[in-house]
């Protein structure tokens, strides 16, 4: 649905040029939700203007639903972008208009009649949840009813593609997630593509099926998000997702000095991650049984992505090599995440 090709964009700065996006390479499936998560300044911003063109690009191709946007003029471009509906953190309301007539808006652009309003509108508010607030002003509802108008009015062309600029960032975290909630059930209903953008990744673990994670203008990581939170390949990953999963090893294991080969009398530290189907088997108590190894759980977390059980272990395996050697193998054998942090002298163990 959505194709990015070497999208390039670039700034003028009083000190010099500025690189906004250094080119970024994407596909967006039809029908999917994809996230796009980055820090302030990484350029999520800028990338998602540039898929409606809000922001040309310096450079790279734009192709969304086969249409290459890049190379529309003025008047092409205007009409193809009915069609790639987009809300934004701050809503953007119409102060002197009623829910009614905001949601309208675009249609009166478009010449449709009275009438022709009154049958697309009406089922849109139904949808948002918003029928019985038609008549009122923005100033008369809640952050997140304001952000219900938005969601609706960018679907009054009938869009194939929904943009979400940091649509829930300005929303307390229960109305965040009634938003959320509504934006799956819009892709559902709809076969909607929605591509949102978020520093938060609680957002991203919500929603999304697949994402992308953007750094200094360049897309360091994507994947699905189980595979991102399995095994994240890159610090930037593992800092988002820390803020919900604790990765870090505790004080006292941190301190110490890890080798990334056994010594004489030292024993391996590991972190694993869970998901599905893993999470559910005694994948430990197996291992105990069929090596003569000791395992010692130094500290663990349980929680679910989209329904999907998924945790975390820290574990230290000590016997002899042969034998830890033998249970490392065994884990690997296993649909699991498997870090090693490295060898320490067990008498170094960290308690805490």
């Amino acid at each position: 649905m959505i194709e990015l090709h070497g999208i390039e964009k670039e700034y003028r700065g009083a000190a010099g040029p500025i690189r906004a996006l250094r080119g970024v390479d994407l596909a967006v499936a039809a029908g999917e939700i994809f996230g796009i998560i980055g820090k302030s300044g990484a350029g999520k911003s800028t990338l998602i203007r540039c898929i409606n063109m809000l922001e040309r690009p310096s450079a790279g191709r734009v192709l969304v639903d086969g249409r290459e946007l890049t190379a529309l003029s003025g008047r092409q471009l205007r009409a193809a972008r009915k069609k790639i509906g987009m809300i934004f953190q701050h809503f953007n309301l119409l102060s002197c208009r009623t829910v009614f007539d905001n949601v309208a808006f675009p249609l009166e652009l478009d010449g449709k009649s009275r009438r022709e309003i009154e049958a697309e509108v009406a089922p849109l508010l139904e949808l948002v949840g918003l029928t019985d607030r038609r008549g009122q002003y923005p100033a008369q509802l809640s952050g997140g009813q304001k952000q219900r108008v938005a969601i609706a009015r960018a679907l009054a062309n009938n869009p194939k593609v929904l943009l979400c600029d940091e649509a829930t960032s300005a929303l307390d975290p229960q109305t965040t997630r009634s938003i959320l909630e509504l934006l799956k059930n819009i892709n559902r209903k709809l076969r909607l593509t929605i591509v949102l953008i978020t520093h938060e990744m609680p957002v991203i673990k919500e929603i999304c099926d697949r994402v992308a994670v953007i750094e200094d203008g360049l897309i360091i990581e994507q994947g699905t998000v189980t595979d991102l939170f399995v095994r994240p390949q890159t610090a930037t990953t593992r800092d988002f997702i820390r803020t919900i999963v604790n990765h870090d090893l505790p004080p006292g294991l941190a301190a110490r000095a890890f080798s990334p080969l056994p010594q004489e009398g030292s024993s391996l530290m590991l972190r694993l991650s869970f998901l599905g189907g893993s999470a559910e088997e005694p994948v430990i108590a197996r291992l105990i049984r069929k090596f003569d190894v000791d395992v010692n759980i130094l500290f663990g977390n349980i929680d679910t992505i989209q329904d999907t059980p998924f945790g975390t272990l820290v574990v230290e395996l000590a016997g002899e090599q042969a034998a830890v050697s033998g249970a490392l193998n065994y884990l690997q054998a296993h649909e699991l995440g498997i870090e090693v942090i490295g060898y320490v002298a067990r008498n170094a163990r960290a308690v805490g």
